[in-house]
Protein backbone atom coordinates (compact mmCIF):
# COMPACT_ATOMS: atom_id res chain seq x y z
CA UNK A 1 0.00 0.00 0.00
CA UNK A 2 1.29 3.13 -1.13
CA UNK A 3 1.28 6.85 0.42
CA UNK A 4 -1.56 7.87 -2.07
CA UNK A 5 -3.91 5.06 -0.69
CA UNK A 6 -2.83 6.05 3.03
CA UNK A 7 -3.95 9.69 1.92
CA UNK A 8 -7.44 8.25 1.09
CA UNK A 9 -7.91 6.56 4.44
CA UNK A 10 -6.97 9.57 6.29
CA UNK A 11 -9.56 11.70 4.39
CA UNK A 12 -12.05 9.11 4.18
CA UNK A 13 -11.57 9.54 8.28
CA UNK A 14 -11.73 13.08 8.32
CA UNK A 15 -14.97 13.37 6.74
CA UNK A 16 -16.70 10.34 8.33
CA UNK A 17 -20.17 10.38 10.36
CA UNK A 18 -20.78 8.02 13.27
CA UNK A 19 -22.97 5.24 12.81
CA UNK A 20 -26.33 5.42 12.01
CA UNK A 21 -27.55 3.70 14.98
CA UNK A 22 -25.04 5.78 17.34
CA UNK A 23 -26.84 8.95 16.01
CA UNK A 24 -29.85 7.75 16.64
CA UNK A 25 -28.94 6.32 20.57
CA UNK A 26 -27.99 9.93 20.49
CA UNK A 27 -31.08 12.19 19.56
CA UNK A 28 -33.12 10.17 21.47
CA UNK A 29 -30.85 10.47 25.03
CA UNK A 30 -28.64 13.50 24.37
CA UNK A 31 -30.88 15.83 26.76
CA UNK A 32 -31.03 13.46 29.70
CA UNK A 33 -27.70 11.75 29.14
CA UNK A 34 -26.10 15.48 28.93
CA UNK A 35 -27.59 15.92 32.97
CA UNK A 36 -26.12 12.20 34.10
CA UNK A 37 -22.89 13.22 32.75
CA UNK A 38 -22.75 16.29 34.60
CA UNK A 39 -23.55 14.59 37.62
CA UNK A 40 -20.77 12.26 37.82
CA UNK A 41 -17.89 14.03 39.35
CA UNK A 42 -14.97 14.09 36.59
CA UNK A 43 -12.44 12.47 39.16
CA UNK A 44 -13.73 9.22 39.18
CA UNK A 45 -13.40 8.95 35.55
CA UNK A 46 -10.09 10.66 35.53
CA UNK A 47 -8.68 7.93 38.30
CA UNK A 48 -10.17 4.94 36.28
CA UNK A 49 -8.74 6.70 32.95
CA UNK A 50 -5.42 6.76 34.67
CA UNK A 51 -5.15 3.61 36.65
CA UNK A 52 -6.88 1.43 33.34
CA UNK A 53 -4.67 3.02 31.08
CA UNK A 54 -1.43 1.53 32.87
CA UNK A 55 -3.02 -1.72 33.42
CA UNK A 56 -4.30 -2.34 30.55
CA UNK A 57 -0.38 -3.17 29.05
CA UNK A 58 -0.95 -6.39 31.15
CA UNK A 59 -4.08 -7.22 29.14
CA UNK A 60 -3.26 -7.79 24.94
CA UNK A 61 -6.15 -8.02 23.04
CA UNK A 62 -3.99 -10.21 20.24
CA UNK A 63 -0.61 -11.87 19.65
CA UNK A 64 0.94 -10.24 16.44
CA UNK A 65 3.13 -12.50 14.24
CA UNK A 66 3.14 -10.22 10.74
CA UNK A 67 6.05 -8.42 8.99
CA UNK A 68 5.47 -4.69 10.16
CA UNK A 69 6.91 -3.50 7.21
CA UNK A 70 3.57 -5.16 5.16
CA UNK A 71 1.06 -2.15 5.59
CA UNK A 72 -1.72 -4.78 4.39
CA UNK A 73 -0.67 -6.99 7.38
CA UNK A 74 -0.42 -4.49 9.32
CA UNK A 75 -4.18 -3.12 8.85
CA UNK A 76 -5.71 -6.64 8.94
CA UNK A 77 -3.99 -7.27 12.39
CA UNK A 78 -5.91 -4.19 13.10
CA UNK A 79 -8.70 -4.94 12.29
CA UNK A 80 -8.28 -8.19 13.83
CA UNK A 81 -7.67 -5.70 17.11
CA UNK A 82 -11.29 -4.21 16.24
CA UNK A 83 -13.35 -7.17 16.49
CA UNK A 84 -11.63 -8.70 19.62
CA UNK A 85 -12.09 -5.38 21.13
CA UNK A 86 -16.05 -5.59 19.80
CA UNK A 87 -17.13 -8.83 20.96
CA UNK A 88 -15.28 -8.72 24.55
CA UNK A 89 -17.10 -5.35 24.73
CA UNK A 90 -20.46 -6.25 23.70
CA UNK A 91 -20.41 -9.21 25.24
CA UNK A 92 -20.06 -7.23 28.74
CA UNK A 93 -22.27 -4.36 27.68
CA UNK A 94 -24.99 -7.17 27.06
CA UNK A 95 -24.34 -8.94 30.67
CA UNK A 96 -24.24 -5.04 32.24
CA UNK A 97 -27.45 -4.12 30.60
CA UNK A 98 -29.72 -7.57 31.56
CA UNK A 99 -30.75 -5.99 34.83
CA UNK A 100 -31.09 -2.38 33.68
CA UNK A 101 -30.07 0.66 35.73
CA UNK A 102 -28.69 -1.28 38.51
CA UNK A 103 -25.96 -2.25 36.82
CA UNK A 104 -25.69 -0.36 33.30
CA UNK A 105 -22.90 2.11 34.97
CA UNK A 106 -20.80 -1.08 36.31
CA UNK A 107 -19.50 -1.71 32.96
CA UNK A 108 -17.92 1.67 31.92
CA UNK A 109 -14.62 1.14 33.44
CA UNK A 110 -14.53 -2.24 31.18
CA UNK A 111 -15.49 0.08 28.36
CA UNK A 112 -13.02 2.07 29.29
CA UNK A 113 -10.25 -0.41 29.59
CA UNK A 114 -10.95 -2.47 26.18
CA UNK A 115 -10.43 1.25 24.90
CA UNK A 116 -7.06 1.95 25.76
CA UNK A 117 -6.24 -1.57 25.36
CA UNK A 118 -7.85 -1.52 21.65
CA UNK A 119 -5.69 1.67 20.65
CA UNK A 120 -2.66 0.20 22.35
CA UNK A 121 -2.66 -2.79 20.45
CA UNK A 122 -3.69 -0.87 17.12
CA UNK A 123 -0.90 0.39 17.34
CA UNK A 124 1.07 -2.59 18.32
CA UNK A 125 -0.17 -3.59 14.92
CA UNK A 126 1.07 -1.23 13.02
CA UNK A 127 4.58 -1.00 14.72
CA UNK A 128 4.43 1.18 17.37
CA UNK A 129 5.06 -0.14 20.92
CA UNK A 130 3.36 2.43 23.36
CA UNK A 131 5.76 2.63 25.84
CA UNK A 132 6.36 6.17 27.74
CA UNK A 133 4.36 8.98 29.22
CA UNK A 134 4.52 10.90 25.41
CA UNK A 135 2.83 7.47 23.72
CA UNK A 136 0.24 7.26 26.75
CA UNK A 137 -0.71 10.68 25.45
CA UNK A 138 -1.00 10.52 22.36
CA UNK A 139 -3.43 7.08 23.15
CA UNK A 140 -5.18 9.31 25.81
CA UNK A 141 -5.95 12.04 22.97
CA UNK A 142 -7.05 8.85 20.29
CA UNK A 143 -9.35 8.07 22.87
CA UNK A 144 -11.34 12.22 23.15
CA UNK A 145 -11.17 11.71 19.17
CA UNK A 146 -13.10 8.88 19.06
CA UNK A 147 -15.48 10.33 22.17
CA UNK A 148 -16.34 13.17 20.21
CA UNK A 149 -18.38 12.72 17.70
CA UNK A 150 -19.28 15.77 15.92
CA UNK A 151 -17.12 16.52 12.79
CA UNK A 152 -16.80 20.22 13.71
CA UNK A 153 -15.88 19.43 17.42
CA UNK A 154 -13.06 16.64 16.66
CA UNK A 155 -11.59 18.67 13.99
CA UNK A 156 -9.32 20.61 16.34
CA UNK A 157 -8.78 16.94 18.15
CA UNK A 158 -7.29 15.70 14.29
CA UNK A 159 -5.14 18.34 14.29
CA UNK A 160 -3.14 18.45 17.76
CA UNK A 161 -2.87 14.57 16.75
CA UNK A 162 -1.01 15.50 13.73
CA UNK A 163 1.24 18.19 15.13
CA UNK A 164 2.42 16.21 17.24
CA UNK A 165 3.31 13.57 14.62
CA UNK A 166 7.24 14.24 13.44
CA UNK A 167 8.86 12.98 10.22
CA UNK A 168 9.43 9.55 10.52
CA UNK A 169 6.85 8.94 12.64
CA UNK A 170 8.05 9.54 15.89
CA UNK A 171 6.39 11.24 18.48
CA UNK A 172 7.27 15.16 18.86
CA UNK A 173 8.68 15.39 22.71
CA UNK A 174 8.19 18.13 24.77
CA UNK A 175 10.28 20.25 25.77
CA UNK A 176 9.65 20.31 29.57
CA UNK A 177 10.84 17.00 31.21
CA UNK A 178 7.72 17.10 33.28
CA UNK A 179 4.84 15.48 30.51
CA UNK A 180 2.67 14.85 33.94
CA UNK A 181 0.83 18.41 33.91
CA UNK A 182 -0.06 17.89 30.31
CA UNK A 183 -1.06 14.39 30.53
CA UNK A 184 -3.47 15.60 33.35
CA UNK A 185 -4.79 18.62 31.16
CA UNK A 186 -6.02 15.52 28.52
CA UNK A 187 -7.10 12.93 31.22
CA UNK A 188 -9.68 16.01 32.53
CA UNK A 189 -11.05 15.92 28.28
CA UNK A 190 -11.30 12.91 28.08
CA UNK A 191 -12.94 12.26 31.14
CA UNK A 192 -15.66 14.89 30.24
CA UNK A 193 -16.14 13.30 26.41
CA UNK A 194 -15.89 9.75 27.73
CA UNK A 195 -18.83 10.59 30.90
CA UNK A 196 -20.89 12.27 28.16
CA UNK A 197 -20.54 9.60 25.24
CA UNK A 198 -21.05 6.76 28.11
CA UNK A 199 -24.04 7.58 29.92
CA UNK A 200 -25.85 9.92 27.29
CA UNK A 201 -25.86 5.93 25.13
CA UNK A 202 -26.60 3.75 28.15
CA UNK A 203 -29.81 5.13 28.95
CA UNK A 204 -31.47 2.75 26.68
CA UNK A 205 -29.80 0.48 29.52
CA UNK A 206 -32.02 1.00 32.22
CA UNK A 207 -34.84 -1.50 31.22
CA UNK A 208 -33.77 -4.94 32.71
CA UNK A 209 -33.75 -7.37 29.46
CA UNK A 210 -33.94 -5.05 26.80
CA UNK A 211 -31.05 -3.06 27.58
CA UNK A 212 -29.02 -6.20 27.15
CA UNK A 213 -29.14 -5.73 23.57
CA UNK A 214 -28.77 -1.99 23.87
CA UNK A 215 -25.11 -2.57 25.87
CA UNK A 216 -23.88 -5.07 23.38
CA UNK A 217 -24.90 -2.72 20.32
CA UNK A 218 -23.64 0.48 22.05
CA UNK A 219 -20.47 -1.25 23.53
CA UNK A 220 -19.50 -2.71 20.28
CA UNK A 221 -20.17 0.62 17.96
CA UNK A 222 -18.26 2.44 20.73
CA UNK A 223 -15.26 0.02 20.22
CA UNK A 224 -15.51 0.44 16.53
CA UNK A 225 -15.23 4.18 17.09
CA UNK A 226 -11.91 3.68 19.21
CA UNK A 227 -10.66 1.36 16.21
CA UNK A 228 -11.61 3.93 13.46
CA UNK A 229 -9.81 6.55 15.35
CA UNK A 230 -6.52 4.41 16.46
CA UNK A 231 -6.29 3.64 12.87
CA UNK A 232 -6.47 6.94 11.42
CA UNK A 233 -3.51 7.77 14.04
CA UNK A 234 -1.41 5.20 13.84
CA UNK A 235 -1.48 5.60 10.06
CA UNK A 236 -0.35 8.90 10.19
CA UNK A 237 2.43 8.16 11.80
CA UNK A 238 3.31 5.51 8.77
CA UNK A 239 2.48 8.11 6.66
CA UNK A 240 5.08 10.93 8.25
CA UNK A 241 7.17 7.44 8.27
CA UNK A 242 7.06 7.23 4.42
CA UNK A 243 7.49 10.83 3.78
CA UNK A 244 11.45 9.97 4.77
Amino acid sequence: MNAALLEKRQNRYRQSKPAFLGRGIDRLTNPVGATLAGMVPNWIVEKVLNGIDRASARAPLGTFTHDRDDLAACIDAAEEVESTAKRLNAASGAGAGFFGAITASADIPTTIGLALANIRDTGRAYGFDGIGDRERLFRLQILELAATPDRDSRQPLIDQLMAGIETGGALMPFTDKNIEPIVDQVVERVSRAVAFAAFRSRLGMVVPLVGSAVGGIVNAQFQGDVAKAARFAFEARRLKALEE
